[in-house]
């Protein structure tokens, strides 16, 4: 599980430092698939070199890393890897890192919120529940201080409200504009917002980007809490498993010799 674990953050940081995060249109899930690729084929190769000690005890790591590495090995980890991980319940765009003013990538479940207002006493005892369970819905933190994170953020609904209304207030001089608009499902209202449970430290930082209106990426769990379930920690694990089944395909062969001459194992890479 080490090398698929190992493959999510990389591409975790390879999101950090092309600016994609989980909220990124096309790019985040995209780039989630193709991270879930890269750790279902690291995953694979490291059972095969496991495998190939146990057959020959030679240790795989003072061998050169690309000897006996297949592509259609990797390819066929790789797609099996995906379709584990999605079956599984896992979401593509959570590999990726969250966006302080979005919707976290280990978001679960969160609770309808009052407007601008604080979340009230019971709302926090629930997102307590959350926050125990799934972690801060940014980085994954369980402990410290319990945060209701309004989302979207009270200064983008303000701000998108009051460009919405100096727009609105123009068209709707038109006769019956509004009530076409609402019969066709076109928004002309503020979106509503739902609180979920964020850490302390996420909401300072938050805090600020908003003010400053800067964009600001964090890390979270390898394996964290959200999606539809945790199954999908164990895709790598299933990966390897495939390659010690089938061990009987490349096992090892002696060569005899004549007498007093002795016998060599030769051990073979898949």
């Amino acid at each position: 599980m080490g090398a698929y674990a190992a493959g999510l953050a990389a591409a975790q940081a390879a999101g950090m430092a092309l600016r994609v995060s989980c909220a990124t249109p096309v790019a985040g899930p995209v780039g989630g698939l193709l991270g879930v690729g890269l750790a279902s084929a690291a995953a694979g190769q490291a059972a095969l070199k496991c495998r190939a000690f146990f057959e020959d005890s030679k240790n795989p790591l003072t061998q050169p890393l690309w000897r006996g590495v297949r592509s259609d090995d990797m390819l066929v980890d790789a797609l099996l890897g995906i379709a584990l991980f999605k079956v599984m319940g896992g979401r593509f765009r959570s590999v990726m890192p969250s966006d302080l003013s979005r919707v976290g990538a280990i978001a679960r479940e969160s609770l309808p919120a009052a407007g601008v207002e604080y979340a009230t006493e019971a709302n926090r005892v629930e997102l307590a529940r959350f926050f125990r369970r799934d972690g801060c819905h940014h980085c994954g933190k369980r402990r410290g201080a319990l945060v209701g994170d309004h989302m979207p953020p009270n200064k983008h609904v303000k701000a998108g409200l009051g460009a919405m209304q100096r727009s609105l207030y123009k068209v709707y001089k038109v006769p019956y504009l509004r009530q076409t608009a609402e019969s066709l499902n076109i928004p002309t209202r503020p979106p509503r917002q739902r609180y979920y449970p964020q850490c302390g430290s996420c909401s300072q930082k938050q805090s600020a980007a908003i003010r400053n209106n800067r964009t600001v990426l964090v890390f979270h769990e390898v394996f964290h809490h959200g999606g539809h379930g945790e199954a999908w920690h164990y895709a790598g694990t299933l990966l390897g498993l495939r390659h010690h089944s089938s061990s009987g395909s490349s096992g090892s062969k002696s060569v005899g010799g004549s007498r007093g001459s002795g016998s060599s194992r030769i051990g073979t890479w898949r």
